[in-house]
C-alpha cells in the first residue's frame, strides 16, 4: 500500500461521510444481536469476538440461533456459506472498480464489505467518472459499518439481562425497512424495476414453500440471470438499429 495521496484521504472522508446515515441504521440490530447472543449462552467475549472476526449481520443471528438450539458447527459454518453466498454476486460486481489496486487491497476491503458498504460504494463508483475506484472510500464505508457494529454489539451484551425481548421494539421491522432504503434509489429503469420484481417473487415464493435459507440464493441467481438477459436483448436491439 502506497502512502495515501491528498485524495486518497478526501475518498476515505467522503466514504465515512456517505456511510454514516446506514451506519447508523446498523445500531439497533448490533444492540439486537449482543442482547440475543448473550441471552443464547454466549460471554460478552465470544459476542465480540463473533462480531469482529465474522462481521456479518445475518449470519451471526442465525449462527447465535443454531448455537443456542444445540447444533454443530458444521451447521453452523454451512448455514453461514448459503446465507453470505450472495456476497460472491456483489463482490463480482465491483471487482471492474478495483481490477488496478493489489491483491492485498482486495482482500482488505472484502472483509469490510457489507450490505450497507456494497451499496453505498457500488453507487459512489457508479457516480464518478473515473474507470477506477478509489479502495479508501470502499475501506472508510466498511470500516465505519465495522466500528458502529462492534461498538453496538458490545452495548447489548453489556445490557444483555436487562433486556428481555429485543425484537418487541420494532427491530424485526428496521431490518427489511433499511434494505428497501437501499433498493429504491437503485430502481432507475423498467429493466431494473423488472430484475427486482422476479427477484422478490423468486425469493417470497422460496421462502414460503422451501425450508431453509434457499430463498436468499434463488433470489440472488434468478434476479441475475433476468438481469443478464434483459441487458443481452438490450444489446442485440441496440446492435440491430
Amino acid at each position: 500500500m502506497h502512502k495515501p495521496t491528498e485524495d486518497d484521504r478526501h475518498q476515505f472522508r467522503l466514504g465515512v461521510v456517505k456511510t454514516l446515515p446506514m451506519a447508523l441504521g446498523v445500531l439497533p440490530f448490533g444492540l439486537a444481536y449482543g442482547v440475543i447472543a448473550i441471552q443464547a449462552g454466549l460471554t460478552i467475549a465470544e459476542t465480540m469476538l463473533m462480531s469482529l472476526i465474522v462481521f456479518a449481520g445475518a449470519s451471526q443471528f442465525m449462527a447465535v440461533v443454531i448455537i443456542a438450539s444445540g447444533a454443530g458447527i458444521p451447521l453452523v459454518v454451512a448455514s453461514t456459506f448459503l446465507v453470505n453466498l450472495r456476497h460472491l454476486v456483489m463482490g463480482l460486481s465491483l471487482s471492474p472498480y478495483l481490477s488496478k489496486v493489489t491483491s492485498r487491497w482486495q482482500r482488505f476491503v472484502a472483509f469490510s464489505m457489507t450490505d450497507e458498504s456494497y451499496i453505498t460504494t457500488v453507487t459512489h463508483y457508479r457516480e464518478t467518472p473515473e474507470e477506477q475506484g478509489s479502495p479508501y472510500f470502499m475501506l472508510a464505508s466498511g470500516g465505519s459499518i465495522y466500528v458502529v457494529w462492534a461498538a453496538a454489539s458490545l452495548v447489548g451484551a453489556l445490557a444483555g439481562h436487562l433486556i428481555s425481548d429485543p425484537l418487541k421494539w420494532g427491530i424485526d421491522f428496521a431490518m427489511p425497512a433499511a434494505f428497501l432504503t437501499m433498493l429504491l434509489p437503485q430502481v432507475v429503469s423498467r429493466r431494473v424495476a423488472a430484475v427486482v420484481a422476479v427477484a422478490a417473487v423468486v425469493g417470497t415464493a422460496s421462502y414460503v414453500l422451501i425450508p431453509g435459507k434457499w430463498y436468499i440464493i434463488l433470489a440472488v441467481v434468478t434476479g441475475t440471470f433476468t438481469g443478464v438477459i434483459l441487458e443481452t436483448l438490450a444489446q442485440k436491439r441496440a446492435a440491430s438499429c
